[in-house]
């Protein structure tokens, strides 16, 4: 089971552990949105730190409906005690966590400041 918060401004903070170059796990802090269809979405000069993967372009279709080219790495994340490939976005916006690894899985949260959030599988 994963566990993360709800915070007063309303945002669903969840931290998941992604595979460094060096071999170590780094936690990072990531907005549950479901409205993402991707695994995860990270800034360039995070995807820097980590070092990690290979970068493609990929074609991808933002909220408003347009559609843009974006680079993504293939990374490794700590995903409920198991080593799970995922996909990183490159955006410039915040670190989202989106339905891509939140499939198969059941997310349940308190809509009120500091509230629960777990994450079981299916």
């Amino acid at each position: 089971m994963i566990r993360g918060t709800v915070f007063p401004n309303r945002q669903a903070l969840v931290a998941v552990e992604l595979l460094a170059a060096n071999g170590q796990f780094q936690p990072f802090e990531f907005v549950l949105d479901t409205g993402f269809n991707g695994d995860l979405s990270l800034p360039s000069r995070t995807i820097q730190t980590l070092s990690t993967g290979r970068r493609t372009s990929s074609l991808v279709e933002l909220a408003d409906g347009n559609k843009t080219t974006a680079y993504t790495w293939q990374a490794t994340a700590l995903w409920d005690n198991s080593l799970r490939p995922v996909l990183i976005v490159e955006s410039d916006g915040e670190p989202l966590l989106g339905m891509g690894l939140l499939w198969q899985n059941r997310i349940t949260l308190e809509a009120r400041a500091f509230g629960n959030l777990t994450i079981e599988r299916l």
